[in-house]
């Protein structure tokens, strides 16, 4: 018999550079795959018109399996950092309670770029910041790198006609602060055009970070109500606004799609190339069908990280078609730097940890395969809420901080209306065991938390047995795997285990007649 100890990694791919070009990235806040009729094909929903959007996809790639965090600021933090919310410690909207800000340490895009200024590339954020929570209107250049910003630094405005806006470039001088009564939607288009068209006439190559407010809380009547002709007929009353709140929020998406339509008219797709994301699902307010109520924004189901995903232009070969490789927005980081022709693997610091994978393949028609799909919620300050969930091609399991688990079959339940563990994992069918045993030891590859090393395998009257440091706060499970190339692992079955001083021992007792591969996993929520 033959018996191998494994230990987990895991390992991001990135890819080698290709030709630079211009890059707009345009975020909506809150907006999930219901509230777009390019995604949701519901009959009762009530969708509203989204030209410039729609053009985008007719035009470009429409990602069908494009997922992010369950809230803002984790989202905006994997796109800036190219890094899961475990290793950077924002897993929830930022707060002083939660210290959980972007840290200065963090290796971000605009760094990233400015590593390489041989490619003169001239960088801007306009619109929604939320990565730092206390007083700090430098934020977004001393610690997110921007070399200039100009925008609304909390998570949302008060009022779309009355918000504070800040403009820095990480100096004193440089920087400012007061209210603005642009409709903040117009304000951010307003900044961003005439800069493009600097950078353009200049004949520099730019990247601009565009975050849209809207079409996040409060749900308030755009103006003027020429941005949204569908819904002239709203009367913008407080009283109006709580009895009909999707058709404000679908006013307010009108507006943010006239505007979009505006700002790509300052754009030459030839030598640009546009991404379009929602940052997290739909405001559980507004969530329509086919997402049951409750399953939006905040969430770890469907109707809370999945979000719609477009990129059109110079980058896109073959444009008017859609994927359904599961992408995360942790990838924008990598891909983001490799239109522009930057060597990922030799900007980036070697002690920092990548997660980002880069999308350029699949904008190029070439295949790019990803098995797994992994998102998570956490607040430090709210130690029993959250979890993380992790899905394959069919599959998703849901692991709550309380330790329980939800498993849902996306493929036969694409709402997740059977939670298939609530029976117990034996009363599974055997298919579906296999695939929750295995997403189960996979999840244990999402985590900073250092793997066990064994200090002692030992093969004794057919038995086999491994130590290694016991976790006294964390439970450790050994698992088995007979077919590293399906990569099939379940924990071992009938396995007993002792502890001896600050060391634990696994036994197996009944190991398989041909070789196997072991690993203890810790079972972290």
């Amino acid at each position: 018999m033959k018996w191998i100890v494994l230990t987990l990694c895991f390992l991001c791919g990135i890819h080698c550079a290709s030709a630079g070009g211009n890059i707009l990235l345009i975020i909506a806040d809150d907006y999930g795959i219901d509230g777009n009729s390019l995604y949701n094909t519901s009959p009762t929903a009530v969708l509203p018109p989204t030209p410039k959007i729609n053009e985008l996809a007719a035009n470009g790639i429409r990602f069908t399996n494009a997922y992010a965090y369950p809230l803002c600021s984790p989202t905006r933090s994997s796109m800036l950092t190219g890094r899961y919310g475990f290793r950077t410690g924002t897993g929830d909207v930022v707060s002083m309670a939660a210290n959980n800000s972007l840290k200065t340490t963090e290796f971000t895009l605009p760094e990233a770029f400015a590593a390489n200024p041989v490619l003169g590339y001239q960088l801007k954020h306009f619109g929604k910041w939320h990565l730092t929570a206390g007083p700090n209107n430098k934020a977004p250049s001393s610690i997110g790198g921007w070399p200039a910003y100009a925008g609304s630094l909390a998570g949302e405005v008060a009022s779309y006609t009355s918000w504070t806006k800040v403009i820095t470039d990480g100096t004193n001088p440089g920087t400012s602060s007061g209210t603005s009564t642009t409709y903040a939607t117009t304000d951010i288009v307003n900044d961003a055009v005439p800069w493009i068209q600097a950078q353009t006439a200049a004949n520099k190559p730019w990247f601009a970070w565009v975050a849209f407010n809207a079409p996040h809380f409060p749900f308030h009547l755009p103006t003027p109500t020429s941005l949204c002709p569908h819904y002239t007929g709203l009367s913008g009353t407080t009283n109006d606004i709580n009895n009909n709140r999707i058709s404000y929020y679908n006013a307010m998406v009108e507006a943010m799609d006239t505007e979009i339509g505006r700002l790509l008219n300052a754009v030459n797709y030839s030598n640009t190339t546009v991404i379009f994301i929602g940052d997290n699902g739909t405001n559980l307010q507004v969530l329509q069908s086919p997402f049951p109520s409750g399953r939006g924004k905040d969430t770890l189901y469907e109707g809370g990280v999945r979000v719609p995903m477009i990129i059109r232009g110079a980058s896109v070969v073959a444009p008017g078609r859609t994927s359904a490789v599961m992408t995360h927005v942790v990838d924008l980081y990598a891909t983001i730097l490799e239109i522009a022709g930057i060597n990922v693997a030799a900007t980036v610091p070697r002690d920092v940890i990548l997660d980002s994978k880069s999308l350029l393949p699949i904008l190029q028609n070439q295949p790019l395969a990803r098995s797994r799909l992994y998102s998570e919620s956490f607040d430090a300050s709210a130690p029993t809420s959250g979890g993380r969930m992790l899905r394959d091609d069919r599959f998703k399991l849901i692991r709550n901080v309380t330790g329980t688990d939800e498993y849902y079959d996306l493929l036969n339940d694409p709402y997740e209306s059977t939670n298939l563990v609530t029976g117990g994992v034996n009363a599974m069918t055997l298919e579906r065991q296999t695939y929750y045993h295995r997403l189960r030891y996979d999840l244990g590859r999402y985590t900073s938390s250092t793997t066990p090393v064994a200090s002692n395998v030992l093969i004794q009257n057919e038995l086999f047995r491994i130590t290694v440091p016991k976790n006294t706060t964390t439970p450790q499970t050994v698992y088995r795997c007979i077919d590293l190339k399906n990569d099939f692992w379940a924990p071992v079955a009938g396995a007993t285990s002792s502890v001896s001083g600050s060391d634990i021992t696994f036994t197996d007792p009944a190991p398989p007649a041909t070789r196997a591969f072991y690993s203890v996993l810790t079972d972290t929520p």
